[in-house]
């Protein structure tokens, strides 16, 4: 039922997916600047944009199940309006007006990644393919637009920025095509899983994503300024973040089905633990070497707790809410946990420094195992 350019499709589909993610987070600040903005109106551009990640995927869920709209249709569709909105950041427009337009773009493009991680989920049921092995060529899109928009597109070629990206939504357009049926093989999944829905540890799960994200938070939002302070080049500071992203690649490629069928009480646990060690070991030292170990702890802190959570908010989650659970986790995590995290962070780097930072992201990170805990019992509790 599942042919091999399906599964090409869908490998494509992330590996465009996140080479425009490769290109927006480091260098959509820098557009704008050229534009003529200043600092402020960045600042409302870039939030409005993540604040989309909030408020998209569950609804995009939801709205997908009260329809019962074919799943693949419902993504190509989306897909193609996100590259639309995309597009028309070409022409030279309005501010205010190009604000709207970067905020339909943003609900868009939010909207879809879920929807293709539930694909994939019920293509790994199946056994045709893992999961992680689909899910990182994503992370081989965002390494190669993040290297190669570094060396060729920040200076004189930064106008090309738009016209880039909706190429890359292009491709996801087109990937959505050759996607399989997800409605045929949802309901053969449906009747082969041993899974028992529950909502207490789908909301303790959706919590644990929270505090993991929002731990992130002096990483994704001063990491790179830290290490600026600290005296490492821009070329260094590239490597290490290059270095954390070949770890999560190698443990999706060799671990992700081991990860996908351990207990989630076990991986998390681990994945929190070694995430508390990873802020704490930055907060107390820039050495060189003691850096490049902690970034590979991106390997856990990310690919592994990804693979472990997706999976079980399927597992969770009601038959019939399946698309929108994974909307919910997306949001809560990598769009609330993410947002709020950065936020909180910035105010601690500005007052009292980027090592304190490190120090909440550890805290934050501890108190998911509390979390954990609670999901550990809530499964004992069926």
């Amino acid at each position: 039922m599942i042919s091999n350019s399906s599964l090409i499709s869908i490998r494509l589909f992330y590996a465009a997916y996140f080479a425009a993610m490769g290109l927006i987070l480091p260098y959509f600040p820098v557009y704008l600047t050229d534009l003529g903005l200043n600092t402020f109106w960045v600042g409302i551009f870039v939030g409005a944009l993540a604040a989309t990640k909030v408020i998209a995927p569950p609804l995009a869920g939801l709205l997908l199940e009260y329809r019962n709209t074919n799943t693949r249709t419902f993504l190509l569709i989306t897909a193609s309006l996100a590259t639309l909105a995309s597009a028309a950041l070409i022409p030279n427009m309005d501010m205010t007006w190009m604000l709207g337009v970067v905020i339909i773009f943003g609900f868009f493009w939010a909207a879809i990644l879920p929807l293709t991680d539930g694909l994939s989920l019920v293509v790994s049921e199946l056994s045709v393919m893992s999961y992680g092995r689909l899910r990182v060529w994503g992370s081989v899109g965002f390494v190669v637009a993040s290297f190669t928009g570094g060396l060729w597109l920040v200076g004189n070629n930064i106008n090309l920025f738009p016209w880039i990206l909706t190429g890359l939504l292009i491709l996801t357009t087109l990937a959505a095509i050759g996607f399989p049926d997800l409605s045929a093989l949802s309901n053969e999944t449906k009747q082969t899983s041993s899974s028992q829905p529950n909502q207490k540890a789908f909301i303790w799960l959706l919590f644990i994503g929270f505090c993991m994200q929002a731990s992130h938070g002096a990483y994704y939002g001063f990491f790179s300024l830290y290490m600026l302070d600290a005296g490492y080049s821009g070329g260094e500071i590239g490597f290490f973040w290059i270095l954390g992203v070949l770890a999560e690649i190698l443990l999706m490629w060799y671990w992700s089905k081991s990860i996908q069928k351990a207990s989630p009480v076990w991986v998390l646990t681990i994945c929190l633990l070694l995430a508390s060690f990873r802020w704490f070991g930055l907060a107390i030292t820039t050495h060189v070497f003691a850096i490049v170990l902690l970034q590979l702890l991106h390997a856990a802190s990310f690919a592994a707790f990804h693979l472990s959570a997706v999976v079980w908010i399927r597992k969770f989650a009601k038959p019939h809410r399946q698309t929108s659970a994974q909307g919910w986790y997306s949001s809560i995590g990598f769009g609330l946990g993410s947002t709020l995290g950065i936020m909180l962070c910035g105010i601690i780097v500005e007052s009292q420094g980027y090592a304190t930072a490190f120090y909440a992201c550890t805290f934050t990170a501890l108190l998911g195992l509390l979390a954990v805990w609670q999901l550990k019992k809530a499964r004992e509790s069926i």
